[in-house]
């Protein structure tokens, strides 16, 4: 399997805190299947993608004398923001440093003005936004059918693994559940932040969704779609369903009056 999203880089964000710690978590995604990793810092905190691909190098240098068969990419995760309409393309953090594909995070309450403007001019430089765990935001689990807008103007949805599992509360797993079942969903991965803190847990992930839609589907979640965004190759076709919320009926049994 393939991450595309994870806090991997030691002592840069509210990631991995040091070496040991990045360490870890990969010896934790081997020993769960996972291969390839993508190393998504908060672009904020280091607003500079030069340096992410140097510190992603470094890392891979440590986990390759550590004997750890685990491949990790250069990615970000980068905060929507209206400076994003004056960055030159080749500042823009993209997965494997291929210019195709952003991971983009939108704030939790709500959906900025500037939304599709960001989105546009991403698409003028070539790359296509990836938005990072939407079932989490207030207005898709609100109305879920928000995601068919934004996969309308060509964003790519990734779910994180933790929202299927309930780490989130029941209302983010419900949703998680909705746009899994409408194929509103192109990748999963683990926002891993830590081995037990927000762990690597795709792997568990993989087998609620299964259950959901499938071997097949699932497998490009965590391995098909993953792998081409990393060779900055176009996803298959896929038609999202719009969502019909189901009408419920309670009916009450009033006792008879007393004559």
């Amino acid at each position: 399997m393939i991450d595309l999203h994870t806090h991997i880089l030691p002592g840069v964000d509210d990631g991995a805190e040091d070496l040991t710690e990045a360490l870890d978590m990969a010896r934790t995604a081997l020993a769960n299947g996972i291969n390839v990793v993508a190393a998504t810092p908060h672009f904020f905190q280091i607003p500079n993608w030069e340096r992410i691909q140097a510190l992603t190098a470094e890392l891979q240098q440590e986990i390759d004398k550590a004997g750890i068969e685990v491949k990790v990419i250069p990615g970000s995760e980068l905060f929507i923001d209206i400076e994003i309409l004056e960055m030159p393309q080749n500042l823009i953090p993209t997965y494997a440093a291929n210019g195709k594909y952003c991971l983009i995070e939108l704030p939790l309450q709500q959906v900025p003005m500037y939304f599709e403007q960001v989105v546009f001019s991403l698409q003028t430089k070539g790359i296509t936004p990836i938005i990072a765990h939407p079932e989490r935001y207030l207005a898709v689990v609100r109305d879920p059918n928000l995601i068919l807008q934004w996969i309308d103007i060509g964003c790519l949805i990734q779910m994180n693994s933790g929202s299927i599992l309930g780490r989130f509360g029941q209302k983010i797993q419900e949703t998680a559940k909705i746009l899994l079942d409408h194929n509103m969903v192109h990748l999963l991965a683990s926002d891993g932040h830590a081995v037990s803190r927000r762990g690597m847990n795709l792997h568990k992930a993989y087998v609620e969704v299964e259950k959901l839609i499938g071997t097949e589907k699932t497998m490009q979640l965590v391995q098909g779609n993953p792998e081409l965004i990393i060779h900055g190759k176009p996803l298959p076709a896929a038609e999202a369903q719009p969502y019909q919320k189901k009408e419920r009926f309670w009916f009450f049994w009033r006792a008879l009056r007393k004559k």
